[in-house]
């Protein structure tokens, strides 16, 4: 995954880092974009990184995703994680999206004040199969990316609505509802959704 470094000339772009992107009801019909609340890790004049937090694409026994990275370190643990889909790139790649309470071998710390880090090596999954790992954490697989200027250009043509982030909102459960809530939180209900504004 690439670190994007935000300089000091970039202060409108860096406020995006550590917002939320809400896909418009009408955006992305028939993709990994649709309905999709992302997690914007990094923003700059080079480009844009984010997580998807809400599309959980299964649930599985740490034993069995440890095992996927060869690891053999815990066959008693019943812990059982849920995986999200992060985004379409290197989605092979696992990161975890974490509370900032966890901070051994981070990749990146997100985020002013509430501050969330992430993390994608084996010992931060070893860690939480094992009870010691981060009070909240996320696992994904694969992550968003946008060319320089190109979230931009979609953020102007409407495809996504920015809001703050939520930690109550990334590490819910109930990943469904992730989308309509952060819409909410907005004044939003996403059942009366327009997707053309008219003239009067």
């Amino acid at each position: 995954m690439r670190k994007l470094m935000i300089s000091s000339k970039d202060r409108d772009l860096e406020e995006l880092t550590g917002k939320f992107l809400i896909s418009s009801p009408y955006s992305f019909s028939s993709d990994v974009f649709n309905k999709s609340l992302i997690y914007v890790i990094s923003h700059s004049e080079k480009g844009s990184m984010g997580l998807i937090i809400n599309h959980l694409v299964n649930k599985l026994p740490a034993n069995s995703l440890l095992k996927l990275f060869k690891d053999d370190s815990f066959k008693s643990s019943e812990l059982v994680l849920p995986v999200y889909l992060g985004g379409p790139v290197e989605q092979e790649r696992g990161f975890v999206l974490h509370s900032g309470d966890y901070n051994k071998n981070l990749l990146l710390r997100v985020g002013k004040g509430e501050e969330l880090a992430i993390s994608s090596n084996i010992e931060i999954l070893r860690d939480i199969a094992a009870g010691s790992g981060p009070k909240h954490s996320l696992f994904v697989l694969g992550y968003t990316g946008w060319d320089a200027g190109q979230l931009e250009d979609e953020i102007e043509n409407n495809v996504w609505l920015v809001s703050d982030s939520s930690s109550d909102l990334i590490f819910g459960e109930n990943s469904e509802d992730k989308w309509g809530a952060a819409l909410y939180k907005m004044g939003i209900d996403n059942t009366s959704f327009a997707p053309h504004v008219g003239n009067c």
